[in-house]
């Protein structure tokens, strides 16, 4: 799967049009929409959603195996031994 990005304005009939570069083949394609908005209460009156940040926070934590400061001190130790 290949991407393009192209910057493009939304109509205010929430459309949006846009022309695909030369030598792109006629099939099938998917439309990602990114746009920044500080109002995001808008699009989840209820508050259902949240952002990745809070999704995050909310996971439990990992209490087996290594944690982060381990991990590091390991890759530093093993690219340390490489000289």
């Amino acid at each position: 799967m290949l991407a393009i990005e192209i910057d493009t304005e939304i109509a205010p009939d929430r459309a949006i049009h846009v022309q695909l570069p030369q030598g792109i083949p006629a099939t099938r394609a998917r439309v990602i929409v990114l746009y920044e908005s500080d109002d995001m209460s808008r699009l989840d009156p209820e508050g259902q959603h949240g952002n990745l940040d809070d999704f995050l926070a909310a996971l439990p934590r990992n209490t087996l195996g290594r944690d982060r400061e381990e991990i590091a001190a390991l890759v530093e130790a093993e690219r340390a031994s490489w000289d």
